[in-house]
């Protein structure tokens, strides 16, 4: 296997992420992010959902038990964020992807997470903060209807 053909082609998707708007993001990487979020829901968020009852100020409260993660809770029954210590994405921890246009990829993960999680609430999600932007930390705010 040519690594240098992968390298370079890792290189492209990079820069050409970087000319994509959000919905072209978020099309391209909707069945990564389903991947990825089934994985995280059976060995990180399902299990501590249920533990807590279904409860979601308790699930922020203790999400931080898992890995990098932690939760906030800033209103009650209604907005929350999800703060990541690094990213983990192996297109970026392996690839060296570093555009910020990833982290759509990240979005679309949580939200097949709470659409599993709590599917008859509706929420959006967005992206308040991100290591790949130049931040320490990763945050993604969850906010739902009431």
């Amino acid at each position: 296997m040519d690594t240098r053909f992968f390298k370079d082609w890792f290189n492209a998707f990079d820069a050409g992420l970087n000319k994509m708007d959000t919905g072209e993001c978020s099309r391209l990487f909707a069945d990564c992010a389903e991947r990825c979020s089934r994985d995280a829901l059976k060995y990180l968020y399902r299990d501590l959902f249920e533990e807590c009852g279904k409860d979601l100020d308790a699930f922020f409260e203790r999400v931080e038990k898992n890995k990098n993660v932690k939760g906030r809770v800033i209103e009650s029954g209604r907005v929350y964020e999800l703060i990541f210590s690094s990213c983990d994405c192996p297109l970026h921890t392996e690839a060296n992807i570093r555009s910020n246009r990833l982290c759509e990829c990240s979005r679309q993960s949580m939200i097949c997470v709470f659409k599993d999680l709590v599917p008859d609430r509706s929420f959006t999600i967005e992206c308040a903060g991100s290591i790949l932007s130049g931040s320490d930390i990763c945050c993604h705010r969850i906010v739902f209807e009431e």
